[in-house]
């Protein structure tokens, strides 16, 4: 299933709103894995 992309730019934005980061793996015919870091409250 294919989306727009929207989602992930939301996502991306919100992250960086509260100094986090995204880390992205990505495996050719298997999939990809995207880990979501935000700094402890």
């Amino acid at each position: 299933e294919k989306g727009s992309g929207i989602g992930l730019s939301m996502v991306y934005r919100t992250v960086q709103m509260h100094d986090g980061e995204i880390e992205v793996e990505s495996t050719p015919g298997s999939g990809t894995t995207f880990r979501l870091l935000l700094p402890q409250a």
